[in-house]
């Protein structure tokens, strides 16, 4: 017991950079936050926290046993809650982080759905386009295109996706829609610019096939919702991907273009760290995810008249 509280006391002061404001959070003096932190650095004859008069900081050996204590934290919650819950009922805190774009057209749509199912979890949102360490930022799970290459985390793939190529009816209605990929060169293109690039994104065809000569773009734009947002609201032709036009694509305000040319894109995951597994919390929103991907993707195809991808 004097060993986890040495390893809390050192947690929070790391946490919060000074050890006054986690004695006062901790509810101990800072005379003892100060002793807990000193026999951990004995023990194991390192300097773990740097101090001055203005700051304190972590040292890099500090830094390496913060993500340590931090598992075990982890660790420790998910058998709290395994003695302490049922599935049936999970509660709690739940940290979420996903792309800004899946966030606001897939998910805040039907959040009302899964905060009235489970009325115990108290859920905090976050949007990046970045990849966030789960354990550091203290993230419970993720949402991530691509390929989860980290060994530390566990990854289950909840969709597939595909590029396509769309415009809003109105723009097709004034501009001629395009039959071959270098009728493109015709139309207005708007480019999306990734993260931390300065050049638009290629664009993707089935069996790697190419314009004639490489696309022009009048439009850039350097986030990929407002991509398509600009193109539903008629500014010219984009490629995105199919689950972010979807609400759109439902509604009418985008048309797929030069479909038989759309091309697989990055699967869609959910990516935890091993310990957040047996939180019942995590299981049910994992769950609820695969649902709400499920009914996404088949609610498009049947207004597009593509294939869902599993």
């Amino acid at each position: 017991m004097e060993d986890f509280q040495a390893m809390r006391a050192f947690s929070r002061v790391a946490e919060l950079g000074s050890f006054t404001r986690a004695a006062d959070e901790l509810g101990l003096s800072r005379a003892m936050v100060t002793t807990h932190v000193q026999r951990l650095e004995r023990r194991y004859g390192l300097r773990l926290l740097n101090r001055t008069t203005r700051k304190v900081a972590v040292t890099p050996a500090g830094a390496d046993y913060l993500d340590h204590c931090r598992r075990v934290f982890a660790e420790l919650a998910a058998a709290e809650e395994t003695l302490r819950l049922s599935k049936e009922r999970p509660t709690g805190r739940l940290c979420v982080d996903v792309p800004g774009s899946f966030g606001r057209h897939i998910l805040l749509p039907r959040l009302p759905e899964f905060l009235a199912r489970y009325p115990g979890i108290d859920l905090e949102l976050r949007f990046n386009e970045r990849v966030v360490d789960l354990a550091r930022e203290n993230v419970d799970l993720a949402v991530r295109a691509g390929t989860v290459a980290d060994p530390n985390l566990v990854a289950h793939r909840i969709s597939g996706s595909r590029w396509i190529t769309c415009a809003s009816p109105e723009y097709l209605a004034r501009n001629g829609r395009p039959q071959t990929i270098a009728d493109l060169a015709d139309h207005v293109l708007i480019g999306s610019i990734p993260s931390g690039g300065t050049q638009p994104r290629p664009w993707l065809f089935a069996d790697d096939a190419a314009p004639p000569k490489p696309l022009q773009f009048r439009v850039k734009v350097n986030e990929a919702e407002a991509v398509m947002l600009a193109a539903a609201r008629g500014v010219g032709i984009t490629q995105t991907m199919d689950l972010l036009a979807a609400r759109e694509l439902v509604e009418g305000n985008l048309a797929i273009v030069l479909a038989e040319h759309t091309r697989l894109g990055p699967p869609l995951s959910i990516v935890h760290t091993p310990a957040a597994q047996r939180l019942a919390r995590v299981r049910v929103f994992s769950a609820f995810l695969r649902e709400l991907c499920e009914y996404v993707v088949q609610r498009a195809a049947a207004h597009t008249g593509l294939r869902p991808i599993p």
